[in-house]
């Protein structure tokens, strides 16, 4: 949770729009995340605490807590449904988590879908 932090302040100096600060929370602070989790699966706290920094640096474009202006559900539509299209982080999880579940009952004799494939059975 620290390094997510630290890249936010670093972008506490400049001086960003809300899209930006949307780019900068989907590119920057949650792709670091899903970088994360191609290896390991962090538990519910820890999806709320990145919940609650990519609100607050949504908001008030810091990491300590601010007043959200508008529900999570509609930072996280599309906009195309009038959201601002924020990834929502456990959805995301679960999709990756999906994704390599996939992969690893698919054919094939790597050792790590040999692993997936032992601890489904």
């Amino acid at each position: 949770m620290t390094g997510l932090k630290d890249k936010l302040i670093n972008w506490n100096h400049r001086n960003l729009s809300l899209t930006g600060r949307i780019l900068v929370a989907n590119q920057v602070l949650l792709a670091s995340m899903w970088y994360l989790v191609a290896s390991w699966n962090p538990n519910p706290r820890m999806c709320s605490q990145v919940h609650g920094v990519v609100r607050n640096f949504i908001w008030g474009g810091k990491v300590a807590p601010s007043g959200a202006k508008v529900k999570w559900d509609t930072l996280t539509l599309p906009i195309a449904k009038r959201g601002l299209g924020i990834i929502d982080p456990k959805t995301q999880l679960e999709a990756l988590l999906a994704k390599l579940l996939v992969r690893g009952l698919a054919p094939g004799g790597e050792p790590w879908k040999e692993l997936i494939r032992h601890h489904a059975d």
